[in-house]
């Protein structure tokens, strides 16, 4: 998948675990120990809840990776329903980027379908504009992999190292991991974490470095490269004479999860299966919330 991510273009830290209710099903953020009856009593302060865009990557005739009856902007779409419902049990605004198959795009816009590299920028830079728009906390780009070589498996996190908030994203984007491998490892399901990776050279190209598009810093493009890569430097928005063209960044920390490799067998067979699906959404989720619990939030 990272090919077709090349235009989008550890140590680990433990997750806070959830508590259990009666049923036995996790409650989250944990109960807090009750205070005395002769404490002051504090004046409630209405706070915002905390608000996080997922990001279903790919659509339409852009499918990622696909193979062993997974198709990747399927299953990105559904991972991220399934994440979203556990976001918003626990209180979190949670706002895909897109909730069918179909470009992103503002809210009350119609998709831009513009063929090749300028309706993939297109469609990236809506994604990143409705992050923006929404004020978020955070922002969650949802991914599975694929590599020519089908033994190749497992789950990986890419953050940006050149951002303002690039601690923050590093440390989201190992909250993440662990949220994965601990909900997977609890279900038993055998597969690998692959680490936490710093995409801000994920493609070098005649000397220069491109990270991934919806997590990097502004990028600076000129007409000489649209053209060069397929695209009308019109169709991105260039004024008539205008030689220069720069991205839109997102303006609050975020972190790419690649949801194992579509090319292995073995991963796809996961990605099949219903209970290996709830169990990384799940894992996605409480990495969130561990996050944002880490910020008071």
């Amino acid at each position: 998948m990272l090919s077709a991510l090349l235009l989008l273009v550890a140590t680990g830290c433990s997750i806070v675990s959830p508590t259990a209710s009666a049923a036995g099903e996790p409650v989250w953020p944990p109960t807090p120990s009750p205070t005395s009856t002769s404490a002051p009593t504090a004046t409630p302060v209405a706070r915002r809840a905390p608000v996080v865009v997922l990001d279903p990557g790919h659509a339409v005739d852009e499918s990622g990776a696909a193979a062993h009856g997974v198709v990747e902007k399927e299953s990105n779409l559904d991972m991220a329903v399934r994440i979203a419902v556990l976001l918003r049990t626990r209180g979190v605004e949670a706002i895909l980027t897109r909730e069918a198959d179909v470009r992103a795009a503002p809210p009350g816009e119609q998709p831009t379908r513009t063929d090749g590299y300028g309706g993939t920028r297109n469609d990236l830079q809506a994604r990143i504009d409705i992050a923006n728009a929404a004020r978020a906390d955070l922002f969650v780009s949802l991914h599975s992999n694929g590599a020519g070589d089908p033994s190749v498996r497992g789950y990986e996190v890419y953050y940006n190292a050149q951002r303002p908030f690039a601690a923050e994203s590093q440390a989201l984007a190992r909250a993440l991991l662990d949220g994965v491998t601990a909900a997977l490892g609890a279900e038993g399901y055998p597969t690998a974490a692959r680490g936490v990776i710093d995409d801000t050279c994920l493609k070098a190209f005649q000397g220069r470095c491109f990270p991934l598009f919806v997590l990097g810093p502004p990028r600076v493009t000129d007409r000489d490269e649209v053209y060069r890569r397929g695209g009308t430097p019109e169709a991105l928005g260039f004024a008539p004479g205008q030689q220069t063209i720069t991205s839109r960044a997102t303006e609050m920390p975020g972190a790419l999860v690649e949801l194992l490799f579509i090319s292995s067998p073995e991963d796809a067979a996961l990605l099949r299966n219903e209970g290996a699906r709830n169990a990384m959404a799940r894992g996605v989720a409480y990495g969130i919330l561990d996050h944002l619990a880490s910020k008071g939030r």
